[in-house]
């Protein structure tokens, strides 16, 4: 390709949020470009807009879809007004793609030598799609995407090939050519912490529904203390794109951000989104001694959900002193044949259990996902998934359906055994929604026996422990009230209609 300029200006997108209709709109800094901005903005100038970040309903006509934030074309008219050489959108999962691309296709009308780059999961896996469709898309940058983000744009000001560089998608004499991804970041303590301050840290605090949907505090920030997991779940294409590998920042670092967020930016609460916190045990437990240590006195969760088979009484003991309040156990299933033998999730139910209880007695609440309709899955493993919920008593459990992601082994299972329609849309997963037939239920079957359960486990427990069911949801229903009404007559009318 051929470039008129050099590259002085940088905006990074994140594209406005959307949700199936009358469901929570929650909003939380955008990790990946948040360190893609810390990384660019030694050599360019940088500016990032959250297409999340404004107070709107956008609800269209005759769709399953609504949208809150930024309006297409208020987002082409921030772009129009700064005036970039360069803009990066991210694609976090591939049912926002749709709108990614029409994104691309303002920004060129906006102006056509605006130079275009995409990444995320969507773009990654389906790299050889995205470029043969969409032309308004110059480059992808694929999975990890700091050091070639960055040295993409210093090799076209310096006019220096960039046609092998790794993990690089991009358009040249009419075609396209894709670098597979290969390299990855040896040593994370060599990133520069994110750039939390391009970001409308005012607007997290007055929205106020992070990742985790509820929390202690509205001043919550993010931290990513690991790359990937050691795990092989079949639904999860996050092994995949982080290199089928797991590295980790040192203790140290890991601390030294987190204080520096407490002091800089008044943050009260931290969320520890890693897909795995606490593989290496003598790490997690540095970190947890690190914020007695240096009282932090801070809250702490981990929406993502920790692996309980890394966790011991003495682990939990030191995350409780250290702040923690919640953690996340990602069951799956409460069958172990199903996590065993299908999902292949290194979970022993029985030990999960004991660790629960560990949780329960130090006063940390437990919140929980079960994922039910994996090929192969039978209706009674599915109840016996459902009471094992039941007899756990948590605090709280969202479930799901299983849905083949691209990267993702299930994908891979499903597209060779025929267990997904031929119109299949990847942009179409949501995962209340089912997308997979099973010689046991239909999809709409699947949806409506998970939309039950998850309406009675959630209201049982209301019932059963009130106090215990406000102390989690009054901040939330309080701050939200007519978005929580929302949530919960969609969720009737969603059971009732199917």
């Amino acid at each position: 390709m051929q470039f008129s300029k050099k590259i002085k200006k940088v905006m990074l997108i994140f594209p406005t949020g959307k949700v199936l209709k009358w469901r929570f709109h929650h909003c939380e800094i955008p990790m990946g470009l948040a360190y893609l901005a810390a990384v660019l903005r030694d050599d360019f100038e940088v500016k990032v807009l959250d297409g999340r970040a404004k107070f709107q309903r956008i609800v269209p006509k005759n769709s399953k879809w609504e949208y809150f934030g930024y309006k297409p074309e208020e987002i082409a008219a921030q772009v129009k007004a700064y005036a970039p050489d360069v803009v990066g959108i991210s694609c976090l999962s591939s049912f926002h793609f749709s709108d990614v691309a029409d994104l691309f296709e303002r920004i060129k009308q906006v102006d056509k030598d605006i130079i275009t780059v995409t990444g995320g999961t969507h773009p990654t896996f389906l790299a050889d799609e995205v470029m043969k469709k969409h032309t308004s898309i110059d480059f992808i940058v694929m999975g990890e995407g700091e050091q070639t983000f960055r040295q993409l744009l210093l090799n076209i000001n310096s006019e220096k090939d960039y046609s092998r560089m790794d993990g690089l998608a991009f358009r040249s004499k009419g075609t396209y050519q894709i670098n597979p991804k290969t390299e990855y970041i040896k040593n994370l303590d060599e990133l520069p912490y994110p750039a939390f301050d391009l970001f409308p840290l005012d607007f997290y605090e007055k929205k106020s529904i992070p990742f985790s949907v509820t929390s202690r505090s509205k001043k919550t920030i993010p931290i990513l203390t690991s790359r990937g997991c050691a795990s092989n779940c079949i639904f999860c294409a996050s092994k995949n794109y982080w290199g089928n590998r797991y590295r980790m920042r040192s203790a140290e670092n890991v601390l030294d951000e987190i204080e520096y967020v407490v002091k800089n930016y008044g943050a009260r609460e931290i969320q520890f989104i890693d897909d795995n916190l606490t593989l290496d045990k003598n790490r997690a437990c540095k970190i947890f001694q690190g914020l007695i240590d240096r009282k932090l006195d801070i809250h702490w969760n981990t929406p993502n959900g920790v692996a309980v088979w890394t966790l011991d009484e003495k682990m939990l003991k030191l995350m409780k002193a250290s702040g923690c309040y919640e953690l996340t156990v990602a069951f799956e299933s409460g069958a172990q044949e199903v996590l065993t033998d299908i999902i292949k999730k290194p979970l022993d139910l029985e030990y999960a259990r004991k660790m629960v209880n560990k949780m329960k007695e130090l006063g940390i609440q437990v919140h929980s996902f079960f994922i039910s309709g994996f090929p192969g899955e039978t209706k009674e493993q599915i109840k016996r998934s459902f009471a094992f919920a039941k007899t756990m008593d948590l605090d709280s459990a969202w479930f799901f359906v299983a849905n083949p992601t691209p990267g993702s082994e299930l994908y891979d299972i499903c597209k060779k055994e025929g267990y997904i329609n031929d119109d299949f849309s990847f942009e179409n997963i949501e995962y209340t929604l089912s997308h997979i037939k099973n010689k046991e239920f239909t999809p709409k079957e699947m949806e409506k026996l998970v939309i039950k359960q998850f309406s009675d486990y959630n209201l049982g427990q209301m019932v059963k422990h009130p106090i215990r069911f406000l102390k989690k949801y009054l901040g939330l229903i309080i701050s939200h009230p007519i978005m929580s009404l929302r949530t919960v007559l969609a969720d009737i009318l969603f059971y009732v209609g199917k």
